[in-house]
């Protein structure tokens, strides 16, 4: 009896979330309706979220979220992006080529696609369009390559999967890299092959920001950008610090570089920085410890052990279920925040994965993908929002030119699939 409650229940969560009550109320909402109708005990939910939330690992998120704004408000965005055209500026297509490489780089750093976006977006579009590129190629290229932000580690929605799924950040980064230098370099070939399709004029050569000193300060001002995914992800994998302590050591290094380097930094803008950060991290917090009550409630009433019962009574194959699931995880981003498709989904199909053999480090790589296209899919695609607030364009028309990357993702997806060994790649090369 219970059991149905409890599905009844989280059948109404999206009818609740549409309301427009904040992701965090409204899960818990849905899971007092449980426990008043079943009599549980009332302090299940405070406990639950203490049990949760006190892990070490996830300390890591506020860290990478704060070093990211350091960097973004800093000046460094634009010394990336300098640096970027300096080298790549003559290619074909050369301004839409360093877009994707700056946000490719600025991913190893903030772990996340809508700081991504933001941060590359506001600086690239206006380039974009002012050297021939139609506005909707522009406005599309930015969301949907914003989406590697949280594919190349290092990924907040990474650590939250191994926090949930148990399994080491670490492994999960290291198999996060293959997948991710996968989906840039096709976005790469995409955008130099697409040649003068996306123009509505040849090129005059847009300047970026002027850097006295020409290609070789610009270049120089950038190698640092470069160096410090390098140092953050070489510490962890060498050994010489745990994920957690590199989000730290990434805020000390970003503080330094603003201040120092960049010198775009001031101690009044760096205390807003710090509050934004603040503010963005526990909203992500909040909304993990809400849901690890819903989860509470799936594992304690044997939901996934009836789910994987039922599918192993279809005889479902793994290609077959993940490709189920997929499906499935498409339509919950297209309505819900990254993190809460996490927390909602995997304590549920977890035991079904081990079930059927599959590596839940492949999974977690399958999960992200699919929130790289959830983000650029209406209705609540965060860097449909994000791209149309900072270009002014409307969402409708930013949506229209992410429409061929959507076809490259889904394309990537299919052979991450297909071919696990594109996520165990570098685990077994390390």
């Amino acid at each position: 009896m219970s059991t149905t409650i409890a599905i009844i229940c989280s059948l109404f969560l999206l009818p609740v979330l549409l309301t427009g009550l904040p992701i965090a109320f409204s899960i818990l909402l849905i899971c007092l309706a449980y426990m008043l109708t079943v009599g549980s005990d009332p302090t299940m939910p405070i406990t639950t979220m203490f049990w949760f939330l006190n892990s070490s690992s996830l300390v890591a998120i506020p860290f990478f979220i704060l070093a990211a704004e350091i960097l973004a408000r800093s000046g460094a965005t634009d010394a990336l992006v300098n640096a970027s055209h300096a080298v790549l500026g003559r290619a074909r297509n050369g301004l839409a080529l360093v877009t994707v490489v700056a946000i490719m780089v600025f991913s190893a750093i903030s772990g996340s696609s809508v700081a991504t976006a933001v941060a590359i977006g506001r600086v690239m579009i206006p380039k974009l369009i002012e050297d021939g590129y139609k506005p909707r190629f522009a406005l599309g290229l930015v969301a949907a390559s914003g989406g590697l932000g949280i594919l190349i580690p290092p990924s907040v929605p990474l650590i939250v999967y191994a926090a949930v799924a148990e399994i080491s950040i670490g492994d999960l980064f290291l198999a996060a890299l293959g997948p991710g230098l996968l989906l840039g370099l096709a976005l790469c070939l995409f955008v130099v092959f697409l040649g003068d399709s996306v123009r509505l004029r040849p090129s005059k050569g847009a300047e970026l920001t002027k850097m006295e000193g020409g290609h070789t300060r610009a270049i120089l001002m950038g190698i640092p950008m470069l160096i410090l995914p390098g140092v953050v992800l070489g510490g962890i994998y060498g050994g010489i610090f745990t994920p957690t302590e590199a989000a730290a050591v990434s805020v000390i290094l970003a503080t330094v570089m603003s201040f120092t380097l960049y010198r775009n930094a001031r101690l009044v803008e760096l205390l807003r920085t710090v509050s934004t950060a603040g503010t963005m991290s526990a909203t992500i917090l909040i909304i993990m410890g809400a849901t690890s009550v819903l989860s509470y409630i799936i594992s304690y009433e044997r939901i996934p052990l009836y789910v994987t019962q039922l599918i192993t009574d279809w005889q479902v194959s793994p290609i077959v279920f993940l490709l189920m699931i997929s499906v499935l995880l498409l339509i919950l981003g297209c309505f819900l925040e990254i993190i809460s498709v996490i927390l909602i989904v995997v304590p549920m199909v977890l035991p079904v994965i081990l079930e059927l053999g599959i590596d839940p480090i492949h999974f977690g790589i399958i999960l992200i993908v699919n929130m790289e296209l959830a983000v650029i899919t209406p209705p609540v695609g965060m860097n449909l929002f994000v791209v149309s607030a900072i270009s002014g364009k409307p969402i409708p028309e930013v949506f229209k030119g992410t429409l061929p990357f959507v076809a490259l993702i889904a394309a990537n997806l299919a052979l991450i699939i297909l071919f696990p060994q594109i996520s165990t790649f570098m685990l077994r090369l390390f």
